[in-house]
């Protein structure tokens, strides 16, 4: 009988084995990742490292300070007295930081987008938009380090616009047919802007210069998260309540499929793709 009982157990512990590694090795994403809610440093928009975190930028009201890791050695500081930082981030592949400010004040009507590399004196020319309403302000930039494309979110008391610029830095106006923007990203290999429109609770895309479309799924209301670095889009499905309850994953030409489910539901400006391996 004491054998019987001991083989059983046997049995039983290698199906949970077999099973557990199915679940964990052999059925594993090929991009895993954690959507989080993002750290409220990041959130505050004052203390922002680098991709490489060999730099650390911090900021107040009167001047950005990139300290050198993990010596805390301070080796840049730009003076903006005057102006208003109204975004930092470094670009994801190298240690070099988008700046934008208002130029002036808020009250200027001008907005810059520079770029902040820690090792060297002098930064590339700035981007400048000027004849803005008064206390517009750039909120957040999508580029691609593959087409130099860059769209620029600029936030008006009115409504929201975008400005693209490129590597001939041609400025321009985009219409996208929507007064309340959300985040933005573009795609990794070609000219593209992923963006939310909060106004209708859709995610859509415009490719070069043609007309926006819808993206997310039919039949709900959806905020974006993110866009890997190999075009994966991940967008959060909103409840009645108008929180993400559950994560989808998507291409273009391919649509989207349920991801993962949230264990509780989240306003869904706090999450963020955390990490990717």
């Amino acid at each position: 009988m004491k054998k019987i009982v001991l083989w059983l157990l046997v049995s039983v512990l290698f199906q949970v084995g077999a099973y557990l590694y199915l679940d964990r090795v052999v059925l594993v994403p090929a991009v895993s990742f954690r959507v989080q809610a993002a750290a409220k440093g990041l959130l505050d928009g004052r203390a922002a490292y680098s991709a490489s975190h060999r730099y650390m930028a911090l900021w107040d009201d009167r001047e950005i300070r990139v300290y050198d890791l993990p010596g805390k050695k301070l080796v840049k500081t730009v003076d903006f007295t005057g102006k208003e930082v109204t975004y930092l981030r470094w670009l994801p592949d190298r240690d070099l930081a988008l700046v934008a400010f208002a130029a002036g004040g808020p009250q200027a009507g001008q907005v810059i987008l520079t770029r902040l590399d820690p090792g060297d004196e002098v930064n590339d020319p700035a981007i400048t938009i000027n004849a803005l309403p008064r206390y517009s302000k750039i909120v957040d930039v999508a580029y691609s380090t593959a087409t130099n494309v860059v769209y620029m979110h600029v936030a008006t008391p009115l409504a929201s616009r975008v400005y693209r610029t490129d590597a001939n830095r041609t400025l321009r106006r985009i219409n996208l047919n929507t007064n309340r923007l959300g985040r933005i990203f573009t795609l990794a290999d070609r000219d593209g802007l992923i963006y939310e429109d909060l106004a209708t609770g859709t995610v859509r895309i415009r490719e070069g210069s043609g007309s926006a479309r819808i993206i997310s799924p039919p039949g709900g209301k959806y905020r974006l998260v993110g866009v890997d670095g190999r075009d994966n889009i991940f967008v959060a499905r909103l409840n009645r309540r108008g929180l993400a309850e559950s994560i989808w994953e998507g291409r273009l030409q391919v649509g989207f499929r349920p991801f993962k489910n949230l264990s509780a539901p989240v306003d869904a400006a706090t999450l963020t793709l955390a990490g990717l391996s």
